[in-house]
């Protein structure tokens, strides 16, 4: 079988495992509201692909993402301490999944290189 070099160019998904669009609704308090965001994930190879950028494709309204300051565009660089671009989209899977009650601290970079630090938290069921 024959693997042609186009497979193996960057190609862009969204993945499921790490798209977090959070419409799961929050305890009452000030995070009772979604988390409320998706990512757009660029991955470099087939195998064993490294995430080459996560960027925030979508923020909702009246959501902690809105309340965070996420914007469209923003790029996800650390998730729990752990570095997303360059990391394997498969070890960082555990990372991107938020647990319903656990904090989860993300930070962000935005177009002019500012980082800033935004905290989530999934409701409990």
């Amino acid at each position: 079988m024959q693997v042609t070099m186009a497979l193996m160019r960057r190609r862009t998904s969204h993945l499921a495992a790490v798209t977090l669009l959070a419409a799961a609704s929050l305890s009452a308090s000030a995070q009772s509201k979604p988390l409320g965001f998706s990512l757009q994930v660029s991955t470099d190879g087939i195998f064993s692909p490294k995430v080459v950028k996560a960027v925030v494709g979508q923020v909702q309204e009246d959501s902690q993402a809105k309340a965070a300051g996420l914007s469209v565009g923003d790029e996800l660089i650390r998730i729990e301490g752990v570095e997303v671009p360059g990391n394997g989209a498969y070890a960082l899977k555990p990372h991107m999944e938020f647990v319903p009650g656990k904090p989860k601290r993300l930070v962000f970079k935005r177009a002019d290189g500012a980082t800033y630090e935004a905290t989530l938290t999934k409701s409990p069921p």
